[in-house]
């Protein structure tokens, strides 16, 4: 093989890890400003919105931690929140959303799809 090549393949390599790894980072990050906005809201008085956060909080932390398991989730968190305008807040917010219903439109995939129990026994007469 000729050394132009080889040194072409090797910098292809080198330059598809690197761009997998740029992509992951900033997958992390978005899914760590999910996770900023999710414990935001968390904090308003309603209840509903404190149980969908509650059920987002809990998918996006548990995608940084596997992205990120030695990351200082309070200190990151709190740093993401803080790095957000207020209209990044709402874009992020309506994309994290999307994200959610998607998920939960699984999830309803997911029980649809689950064998049914069997029926419970008739009384004795």
């Amino acid at each position: 093989m000729r050394p132009s090549l080889v040194i072409s393949l090797l910098i292809a390599t080198v330059v598809t890890a690197n761009i997998a790894k740029a992509q992951e980072a900033g997958d992390s990050a978005a899914d760590l400003r999910c996770l900023a906005i999710m414990a935001k809201i968390n904090q308003l008085p309603d209840a509903r919105h404190q149980l969908e956060s509650l059920i987002g909080g809990y998918y996006y932390l548990g995608r940084v931690t596997a992205a990120k398991p030695d990351l200082d989730l309070p200190a990151a968190t709190a740093e993401a929140f803080g790095q957000m305008s207020a209209s990044e807040f709402l874009t992020e917010t309506n994309r994290c959303e999307k994200e959610m219903q998607a998920r939960g439109k699984s999830m309803s995939g997911i029980a649809a799809a689950m064998p049914k129990p069997p029926g419970q026994p008739k009384p004795a007469p």
